[in-house]
């Protein structure tokens, strides 16, 4: 292992190490799906009564009350109830969750028709998974950056090379580590950084530098890979 990450130093110091990100699997688990554009339509009739009405919790007809199709291309703040913009309140996040749970619970659904138990479903999926996508900083940011109409980078020519020799670096420290304790410090150092890096995304939103926001994400993906290694040698050292 160790002549392995040797050779990735040669390679980042005498050739263009963009390539290194090509082979990085480890970092497809962050990607979200491609991009796709939402737009503001009027609602659609109400399945039930026909009335094209505001709907309660962008879900319920307001004339009917029945619960209406899924909307799989609603806008997560929307659906959540929270502004376009990456700083939220995680709390008010997870109360606005529950209390979209509570609304489609399939228990409340049991005795109506086979639509509104088949609707009741659909959205608690898509409320499951909005609510994962804003819950989490990275992938927040890169929802943010959809909706900018933007992509990010498939390799990592966002980021500099003595950043990818650090994280190579890093990744030795963790190999070495022979205890937890050791582990426990270097996963600290990583939380810290990751806090720091979320807050720096909420400056580049608001000033709109969308480059340095894929570089941000880019960097914070580098992080979350090895917190993974960090888990697994800790895995590994309960084991033995």
């Amino acid at each position: 292992m160790r002549s392995v990450i040797n050779g990735l130093k040669s390679a980042v110091k005498a050739t263009n190490y963009t390539t290194l990100a090509r082979n990085a699997n480890q970092f497809k688990q962050f990607r979200l799906p491609e991009t796709r554009q939402f737009s503001v339509e009027s609602a659609p009739a109400c399945w039930n009564c026909q009335k094209k009405s505001e709907l309660k919790q962008n879900m319920i007809c307001s004339d009917c009350g029945h619960l209406q199709d899924v909307n799989s291309g609603i806008n997560y703040f929307k659906l959540l109830s929270f502004p376009i913009e990456f700083s939220l309140e995680s709390q008010k996040l997870t109360r606005s969750f529950r209390l979209l749970q509570t609304i489609v619970h399939p228990d409340k659904y049991s005795n109506r028709t086979s639509r509104e138990q088949t609707n009741s479903a659909d959205w608690s999926s898509l409320i499951n998974k909005a609510y994962k996508t804003l819950s989490t900083p990275i992938e927040r940011g890169q929802y943010l950056l959809q909706l900018e109409g933007e992509q990010m980078p498939q390799d990592n020519s966002a980021l500099n090379k003595e950043f990818l020799m650090a994280m190579m670096e890093r990744n030795e420290e963790v190999e070495d580590a022979k205890d937890t304790e050791t582990l426990e410090g270097l996963n600290a150092q990583l939380i810290n950084e990751l806090e720091n890096m979320a807050q720096k995304l909420n400056i580049l939103f608001k000033t709109q530098d969308l480059s340095g926001v894929k570089e941000t994400l880019v960097a914070m993906k580098y992080l979350l890979s090895i917190q993974n290694s960090i888990k697994q040698k800790q895995q590994s050292l309960l084991g033995s």
